[in-house]
């Protein structure tokens, strides 16, 4: 095909890089990067402990352990030659009982298969000779793995695009996406100020301060207007509410009275504005006139908003996303507790439990995370919501699937979720010498979990093609370590796939 403009929609750590990608393969193409927020890696690239994730837990020979391996093949030389902060720091896997201890045989096994350099079991001696300070049973440990700043990533990725000819549209909102025999229309417009930026108070990973320190500071008290296209018309928002089939199931479950008691906290404040805060709060911002430009080729990496991005194209719903808050702790004293990454064992039967500490490149340890389901797909304050991300949730069977599929699990640890002294003391158990006592808030992340109608999570690279517009519906759980490979891989499917508008 014949390709000499080029638009990426999401410029997190995956769009980015596939815009580079793009520039290198094909140097004089125009190539344009389009994200509603005011910079790069605003959302999840940006807000992650920093892990270069070897995917020690994923099945053998999959994709996902694939493009995590040539992930760091290409990172490695690539944050040598910018100078990004990377260091090979190790990361240990401690188990705290029996049950653990035997599914470490079996992560080692994939581990093993997947040709994850230098793993292997620790006893408790050994433990300590790597970690003095760690405290299990038995331990995995991987020598190689690494910490580094994707924030930093990101920004050399983008300058790289920029260095090539390629163009940044920051600040720009995608209102629709228009497939046609052998172009791409996509419909912009200046975006409303967002709520993207993290608390001032904490700053971002690894030291990075937000971009706007003044537009940060009155977080707390910023309501923006819903973009158009990413959660349709502008009504007051959905009704929430729960089935009585629901309710027959799942009535008598801890988690599924939390939900109940949040939700109805939520609705009452919604329609007493005076009682909290809430949509009530909303005020109108002034945007520009929609624009529009036709591409030969468009790729959408929208992340947190792929798959209203992808019915709005005209694409199925499938997977959708569920967005999950992590909160991250910190400890600024002297690191001399923890030598590398130290962590959980993955539960089956609790995907977002894994807990780790881990030492980040500028010098602090950095807990976390502390995963709950999200009250918005965008929201980093520690107060607001957004009703019509808690409806798309809600309201959606697959998230109802997944939560019978985990509520013992989650059930267990819904202490840690809402108690910081709880989720320190599960720190504690594997690192005891950490001090409560210095464990500050760090940063929020909100994490873009695709699930099937099913329940299932879809932690795999999945593309969809229509003609020359290709949407990204969902990233393997490694994303940010395996960008450079994700474009690589993206890049071959996109480059040779077909040009009928109507595949």
């Amino acid at each position: 095909m014949s390709i000499s403009r080029v638009a990426v929609v999401g410029a997190g750590i995956v769009g980015v890089a596939l815009a580079r990608e793009i520039t290198r393969r094909l140097p004089t193409a125009e190539v344009t990067v389009f994200d509603k927020a005011n910079r790069v890696a605003a959302h999840q690239s940006g807000h992650t402990s920093g892990i270069v994730d070897p995917a020690l837990d994923a099945e053998a020979g999959s994709a996902e352990a694939k493009l995590a391996r040539r992930g760091v093949e290409l990172l490695v030389p690539y944050v040598s030659e910018r100078g990004i902060p990377y260091r090979e720091c190790g990361q240990l896997l401690v188990a705290q009982n029996t049950d653990e201890a035997d599914r470490l045989e079996g992560i080692l096994a994939r581990a093993e298969a997947n040709q994850v350099p230098g793993v292997r079991l620790l006893d408790r001696t050994q433990m300590r000779e790597i970690e003095p300070n760690a405290r299990g049973v038995l331990a995995l440990y991987s020598p190689h793995t690494a910490v580094t700043d994707f924030v930093a990533l990101t920004e050399a990725l983008a300058s790289d695009v920029s260095a090539a000819g390629g163009t940044l549209h920051l600040s720009t909102e995608v209102t629709g996406i228009d497939v046609m025999s052998n172009e791409v229309r996509v419909r912009t417009r200046t975006a409303a100020p967002d709520s993207s930026e993290p608390d001032v108070e904490h700053g971002d990973i690894d030291g990075h301060e937000p971009a706007s320190a003044d537009a940060g500071s009155n977080l707390h008290d910023q309501v923006h207007e819903a973009p158009r296209t990413y959660r349709g018309d502008n009504s007051t928002g959905p009704v929430i509410d729960f089935s009585e089939g629901l309710r027959n199931r799942f009535d008598e479950q801890d988690w599924f009275k939390q939900v109940e008691d949040t939700i109805g906290n939520l609705s009452h404040r919604f329609s007493n504005p005076a009682s909290g805060r809430g949509p009530a709060e909303t005020t109108q911002h002034p945007t520009g006139d929609e624009d529009s430009e036709l591409f030969d080729l468009v790729i959408v990496c929208a992340g947190l908003q792929a798959d209203r991005l992808a019915v709005a194209a005209g694409f199925d719903d499938d997977p959708r996303i569920v967005p999950f808050t992590s909160d991250y702790y910190r400890v600024d004293t002297p690191a001399e507790e923890v030598r590398g990454i130290i962590g959980t064992v993955p539960e089956p039967g609790s995907p977002f439990s894994e807990k780790s500490v881990v030492p980040a490149t500028y010098g602090a340890l950095t807990l976390g995370p502390n995963t709950f389901v999200s009250l918005g797909r965008e929201r980093y304050d520690r107060h607001g919501f957004d009703l019509g991300d808690m409806g798309s949730t809600v309201g959606f069977k697959g998230f109802w699937k997944f939560a019978a599929q985990t509520a013992k699990t989650a059930a267990r640890d819904v202490r840690s979720t809402v108690s910081t002294s709880a989720f320190v003391d599960g720190i504690q158990k594997f690192v005891p010498a950490i001090d409560a006592a210095a464990v500050e808030h760090g940063f929020r992340g909100v994490r873009a979990q695709a699930m099937s109608v099913n329940g299932d999570l879809v932690d795999e690279l999945r593309v969809t093609t229509r003609g020359r517009l290709t949407m990204v519906r969902s990233l393997p759980r490694s994303g940010a370590t395996s960008a450079l490979a994700v474009a690589e891989d993206i890049a071959d499917a996109v480059l040779d796939a077909p040009t009928d508008a109507n595949g």
